[in-house]
């Protein structure tokens, strides 16, 4: 199933671009991408390359949602089709494949586009066309700026919330704030957002280390050699799933053990098992959370989410669940738009109607005319001896992602899904 769509996205991805041009519209029922019984959004994100790993089940998982809510009558009458090109976490590449889907596809909106350097090569352009932007696929706290970028939505908590998050967890627990801490990066502005969070927390660590996105294919030796010469007894790591993989296997190797303490986007079991031959490295790790733990088939978003992935024949992961979440809640934006739908209704259901939309999350969300965060916050999990991340707080750590101000502790009642799980 990953394999063929991967090969669909990079046959659409193969026609060359357009230059980038072009006004804002005003929004009509003629908006690009509408039709009467379609709607047509656009996503860039790795299905190949280096940083593939884990992303590349990101759309495959999305596009086997909308084809159950399609097969179920789709949004108000329209099917949605979602046009999807690999960039291979390219920002070049991200700017070719953002103008074909725009100018070749015309698409309606874009959605789920995925990385930092990547979209950040192209958010400028989605604003200035008047684009929608939803569900941007990064923690990266600069795409909260609904002055600057007014048609872009994160929906990932960002990366100074979960800094702050984890600051707040280590200062609370007695085992962790005991120990000697070091912070490991990857370099740009996930690295950067992580270090503001901490600093606005008032965490410091005795070592800093990090890596540029790309090095953990040659392995992260120096890195681990530092952190265990600074005797680091806790190491908190914000960096993709394939970094921590190389990571823990190096520190294996080296007979390098403190406790670590994981980014949520960089520790799901199968692919750090498949790249260190093992899930047990990830035995007694820390990571915050937002969404309910993928095991807890008794929750009633786990187990229809399972049920359309495995009936798609994806395999049940993080990358599976987390795309299937963001693309039932923005098929309920779509709905929330009306019958008439255009860019600037999408915009205004985002802005007021975001509070009414479910998903899987266990942690408030939060889009207003004046903020675009999406997800405030994260609870703390550990995985267990199953290699399972199991929930450790009984309440969840909210923050803003502005460089100043901590975490506050708070509760949060998931609602119920919709019915069947369909918008």
């Amino acid at each position: 199933m990953v394999k063929a769509f991967a090969k669909r996205a990079v046959a659409i991805g193969a026609v060359a671009a357009l230059g980038f041009a072009g006004a804002v519209a005003p929004a009509s029922a003629a908006d690009p991408g509408v039709t009467s019984n379609k709607i047509t959004i656009g996503m860039t994100t790795p299905l190949t390359g280096p940083a593939s790993l884990g992303y590349e089940f990101i759309a495959p998982a999305a596009e086997a949602y909308f084809e159950y809510v399609n097969a179920n009558g789709g949004v108000n009458g329209r099917d949605i089709d979602l046009r999807v090109y690999d960039d291979q976490y390219n920002p070049a590449k991200t700017k070719i494949g953002t103008n074909q889907l725009i100018n070749r596809d015309r698409i309606f909106a874009m959605y789920g586009a995925l990385g930092t350097p990547t979209h950040s090569a192209v958010v400028r352009d989605l604003n200035r066309r008047g684009i929608p932007d939803v569900f941007v696929n990064t923690g990266g706290a600069s795409f909260d700026n609904p002055r600057r970028y007014p048609m872009t939505f994160p929906y990932f908590p960002s990366y100074i919330v979960e800094a702050k998050a984890m600051a707040y967890y280590i200062d609370r627990t007695s085992s962790l704030d005991r120990k000697k801490r070091c912070l490991m990066y990857q370099d740009g502005e996930f690295g950067d957002d992580s270090k503001k969070g901490f600093k606005a927390a008032g965490m410091k660590f005795a070592e800093e280390v990090s890596y540029f996105s790309g090095q953990q294919l040659a392995g992260l030796s120096s890195q681990v050699s530092t952190l265990k010469s600074a005797g680091c007894e806790l190491v908190v790591f914000f960096g993709v799933t394939s970094a921590t993989a190389s990571l823990l296997g190096e520190a294996a190797k080296a007979g390098f053990s403190p406790t670590w303490m994981v980014t949520s986007v960089g520790s799901d079991p199968d692919v750090i098992g498949g790249v260190v031959g093992s899930k047990r490295v990830l035995n007694g790790v820390y990571t915050p959370n937002w969404i309910t733990p993928i095991q807890d088939t008794r929750n009633p978003y786990v187990r229809q989410m399972k049920v359309i992935a495995d009936r798609a024949g994806l395999p049940w992961n993080f990358y599976t669940y987390y795309g299937i979440n963001t693309a039932y809640v923005l098929a309920q934006a779509l709905d929330a738009a009306g019958r008439n739908l255009t860019r600037e209704g999408l915009v205004e259901a985002l802005e007021t109607e975001s509070r009414s939309f479910r998903s899987a999350a266990e942690v408030p969300f939060r889009i207003t005319g004046s903020s675009h965060q999406g997800l405030t916050g994260f609870y703390m999990a550990r995985y267990n001896s199953d290699i399972e991340a199991e929930r450790i707080t009984n309440y969840i750590m909210t923050a803003t992602s502005s460089a100043s101000g901590k975490a506050k502790r708070a509760t949060f009642r998931q609602p119920n899904p919709t019915r069947k799980l369909l918008p």
